[in-house]
């Protein structure tokens, strides 16, 4: 991955970011509420869908106008890559249902956290040798995003929880 063309990387990093913050927010929020493990599945399906294809989409349309001139294939390369990136990536946050409908793991926010991390990590270690630069700056912004995004969304479920 380390030569890959800067407009595909540029998608791929995008959807693994996206992904991993989006996700872990929804199901934050999701989780504090009575939820099935069907409504689960929908919610992550259908984000992966809808959110794939504007996010892409918007990334197309943003790249075409950045070089009105420039009829190549970036914009492609990079829709392409967020898109199969993003669904990937959000779809894999349904791991633990192909083994068990429980969503204790779901609920007390362990797998989203962890797996976040894990995939969070592992693009920061790539965006950091890629740039030749420190591995701990990218993590610590990643990581505080996260939690924001996770501590946001549990509070939030939770209130409207209580209406």
């Amino acid at each position: 991955m380390f030569h890959v063309d800067s407009d595909l990387r540029q998608g791929l990093i995008f959807g693994v970011s996206s992904g991993v913050i989006t996700t872990s927010g929804v199901l934050a929020g999701l989780v504090q509420t009575s939820v099935s493990p069907i409504i689960l599945i929908v919610t992550v399906v259908s984000l992966a869908i809808s959110d794939g294809v504007a996010e892409s989409y918007g990334l197309f349309i943003s790249k075409k106008v950045e070089k009105p001139k420039d009829n190549g294939g970036g914009p492609v390369k990079s829709f392409l890559g967020l898109l199969f990136t993003k669904m990937i990536v959000v779809l894999s946050f349904l791991i633990p249902l192909l083994f068990s409908r429980k969503l204790g793991y779901y609920k007390n926010m362990s797998w989203p956290i962890l797996w976040g991390l894990l995939i969070l990590t592992l693009i920061d270690y790539y965006a950091s040798r890629l740039r030749k630069e420190k591995l701990l700056p990218y993590l610590i912004k990643h990581y505080i995003l996260l939690g924001i995004t996770l501590g946001l969304n549990v509070f939030f479920g939770r209130m409207i929880n209580k209406l």
